[in-house]
């Protein structure tokens, strides 16, 4: 690694500069906080906040709606299959190990829980709406939650195929924040450090917490700790594998041959523009147009001051010409805000429907079905599916690994790998779903057609399984074979006999009963 960690930090940080300006921009339209300008201060600065937060709404429903969607609190987002050499191996020992994984699987939910890791995870929906980028962090001990950190806190490069090949992380500290052997450690090896008291705050300088990631040749990642530039003991270092790294660089898309992603809000950035600079002029006019001065005729009886001075139902000198009112509402600026009102409606209902407010999915009409805006809620989902395949390879699988970990599961190595069973799994069965019930419904309509004249005319058996074919749908999970068929048909038949037959037997049985017995 030529020239010092610093100068590292440094190269990465020019290099993402002009992203970072972007986010900025990004974050003052919408969460200022999670990309606040440079130079801010919490003690002592007020972050600017936009004139409108339709854009801090939006993201903060779609931010909830993917948490519930990838994480949901009632059911594992995984499942720990068993692959089939695996099986064939175990053999009688299947049963107990589903058993077990099925274990885990709930135990790890609880432990998410336990953590307080939901609203680290929120937080990281957050940034990845945003800014298209966040570095989460996975604890090394049993107890320490993820961190989250923004764009500004590290650096990420990757290859052409976009897999990371080098990540760094800056934190900013106090000697006496360090632990105490890691403040041994630089005092031994920097006379500067050996001034600075731990019992004296005031003694203690800042220091800065390099971590960098980077990929080895043997395909492991390396992690490497400084505090400036002086590399820490073996203790805080060490070497993962791709699947146990805890270093996540997260992107809600990401460009090929890019080392940074792309958020949504940039994806509408041309929207939220136009949105902030009409909610300033609306303000504008509707202050300009709340304003009024009265006109007083010099050359009347009526005087400035009789006006000024006078309570209200006072009676003053002068005639009805004296004195007129004007205002700006009366010079056109009224219907200017009216304009401006009915295209800031549509700039709000185009975020809407990008971010899933449900305001904006609902038509406005008298008469809106249930099953209207369902369709319309789905259909909008949907559209996430590829920010669904993103999150569940780059943010849930490793997830899954982590939790497995913290419980004393060792996935890697292991044969063992957790499939996740939300986000997109999830939209892909409730488009299953759908298109079984549509299938059902196309059936029940060829039922009634085949009563009809047609029924002679057309070959139905054909039209059905062109039906199932057309939705997608696998006809032999539900259609009965052949012989099933006849059989259920002879039953039937069997059962109507029977019925038809129950009068008449009922019948005989009665008059056999009210005969004489002789």
């Amino acid at each position: 690694m030529a020239g010092t960690i610093k100068d590292a930090w440094e190269e990465g940080v020019t290099r993402r500069a002009g992203l970072v300006t972007r986010c900025e921009l990004y974050a003052a339209f919408t969460i200022p906080s999670v990309c606040p300008p440079v130079g801010y201060d919490q003690q002592a600065t007020e972050l600017q906040t936009d004139y409108q937060a339709v854009g801090a709404q939006a993201v903060n429903n779609l931010a909830n709606k993917i948490n519930l969607a990838l994480f949901a609190p009632s059911r594992p987002f995984m499942r720990y299959d068993v692959p089939a050499e695996l099986a064939e191996k175990l053999e009688q020992d299947i049963p107990d190990l589903k058993g077990k994984l099925a274990l885990a699987e709930r135990e790890s939910i609880r432990l998410l829980d336990q953590l307080a890791a939901r609203p680290r995870l929120y937080a990281a929906a957050q940034h990845l709406i945003v800014t298209g980028n966040c570095l989460l962090i996975l604890g090394k001990d049993k107890g320490d939650p993820p961190r989250v950190l923004g764009l500004k806190k590290y650096t990420v490069k990757r290859s052409l195929s976009g897999k990371v090949v080098d990540i760094m992380v800056k934190d900013d500290l106090k000697f006496d924040e360090l632990e105490a052997d890691v403040q041994a450690f630089l005092k031994s090896k920097d006379a500067n450090y050996a001034k600075m008291d731990p019992e004296d705050p005031r003694s203690c300088g800042d220091v800065c917490w390099f971590t960098r990631v980077h990929l080895m040749p043997t395909g492991k990642y390396r992690v490497e700790c400084y505090i400036d530039d002086h590399l820490l003991p073996q203790k805080y270092n060490g070497e993962y594998t791709a699947e146990e790294l805890p270093y996540r660089a997260l992107t809600w898309e990401l460009p090929d041959g890019q080392h940074y992603g792309v958020g949504l809000v940039e994806q509408c950035a041309g929207d939220f523009a136009a949105l902030s600079a009409l909610s300033e002029s609306a303000l504008k006019a509707a202050i300009l147009a709340s304003e009024f001065r009265w006109l007083v005729n010099p050359a009347g009886q009526t005087q400035p001051e009789d006006l000024e001075e006078s309570e209200n139902g006072a009676a003053i000198p002068g005639v009805a010409g004296d004195i007129e009112a004007i205002s700006a509402a009366g010079a056109g600026v009224a219907q200017g805000l009216q304009i401006i009102n009915t295209v800031l409606t549509e700039y709000v209902n185009r975020i809407g429907r990008t971010f899933l407010l449900g305001s904006s999915v609902i038509r406005d009409a008298e008469r809106v079905t249930a099953e209207e805006v369902r369709l319309q809620a789905q259909e909008l989902e949907t559209s996430l599916g590829g920010v669904y395949s993103r999150l569940a390879i780059d943010f849930q699988l490793p997830l899954a690994y982590w939790l497995a970990g913290q419980l004393g599961v060792k996935l890697a190595g292991s044969g063992l790998r957790p499939t996740i069973i939300t986000g997109l799994d999830a939209l892909s069965r409730n488009a299953d779903l759908e298109n079984l019930k549509a299938c059902i419904g196309d059936m029940a309509q060829l039922a009634d057609l085949s009563q009809g004249p047609l029924g002679t005319i057309l070959n139905f058996t054909a039209i059905a399984e062109d039906i199932f074919a057309g939705r997608g749908v696998d006809k032999s999970k539900y259609v009965n074979d052949p012989s099933t068929q006849q059989q259920l048909r002879d039953e039937q038949t069997q059962r109507n006999v029977t019925e038809a037959a129950a009068p008449g037997v009922a019948k005989a049985a009665v008059e056999q009963a009210n005969q004489p017995q002789g």
